[in-house]
């Protein structure tokens, strides 16, 4: 496979970056759906099989478009045959490649929209990424959403949603969120057992927002062997396609 399997496939849009070092961009899934059998032919048998597994269109069709654009990403910034690439899964569940000093990248989708976040190669490697994009479901009803806030949010992240009006609250939540889901994956920790342990505070409004990133008092344990990354992280809320909140983090190398 090399990158004329790409010729009837649509390639992901470069997006404006709030980071020089780290390349943003956009997949449109509408644009995938037609070009399936090309984007497959660019993926490995464990990711064909993998595609093959999974029970919904709608999720085969997000897995082999955004893989095999990110394939091709890769392969463009390392001059590389797609089939030359090793991708492997680290402890928590975030791809890698398999190479020293390989670019770091990170991938979301939600909707019709991926979005692919790629670091530049360099000797010694050391910069992580996180990305996220989510859909802000308007089906979402406000008990619903301070249900999961209950859940996801810190006290101080809580009592930053409540200081807004009514209306303001379902986008506050998912810039929150957004915000939060690209921190703990640029950091490479399990979502989950750290939602707790660090806030984010947002910046001001804008196309880019830069947050501030703050630990937990009394959660410091869960954050402790990550201090020093906490101290350098850029976490930054993006503009997004209407009804949808996007974030990006990048950990600089040390």
């Amino acid at each position: 496979m090399d990158l004329r399997d790409f010729a009837a496939m649509r390639l992901p849009r470069q997006l404006a970056s709030p980071v020089t070092d780290v390349a943003l961009w956009q997949l449109d899934l509408k644009d995938a759906v037609v070009s399936l059998p090309a984007a497959a032919n660019c993926l490995n048998a464990a990711e064909r099989d993998h595609a093959a597994a999974l029970r919904r269109p709608a999720d085969r069709l997000r897995f082999v478009a955004t893989r095999s654009a990110l394939r091709w990403l890769l392969g463009q910034a390392l001059d590389c045959a797609l089939d030359a690439l090793t991708l492997e899964t680290g402890p928590h569940g975030k791809p890698r490649l398999a190479m020293p000093g390989a670019p770091a990248f990170n991938v979301s989708h939600a909707g019709n929209h991926a979005w692919i976040a790629l670091t530049q190669a360099r000797p010694g490697g050391g910069e992580q990424v996180g990305v996220d994009i989510e859909w802000m479901d308007p089906a979402l009803d406000p008990d619903t959403l301070r249900g999961i806030a209950d859940h996801c949010l810190t006290r101080r992240e809580r009592a930053w949603l409540e200081s807004l009006p009514p209306p303001a609250r379902r986008h506050g939540f998912f810039t929150l969120w957004t915000a939060k889901e690209a921190l703990l994956k640029a950091l490479g920790v399990g979502i989950a057992d750290h939602l707790q342990h660090v806030s984010v505070v947002p910046g001001a409004e804008g196309a880019v927002r830069r947050h501030a990133v703050l630990p937990e008092p009394g959660q410091g344990a869960g954050m402790a062997p990550h201090e020093a990354a906490l101290a350098r992280i850029q976490l930054y809320g993006l503009q997004a396609p209407a009804g949808y909140a996007a974030a990006m983090a990048w950990l600089p190398p040390a």
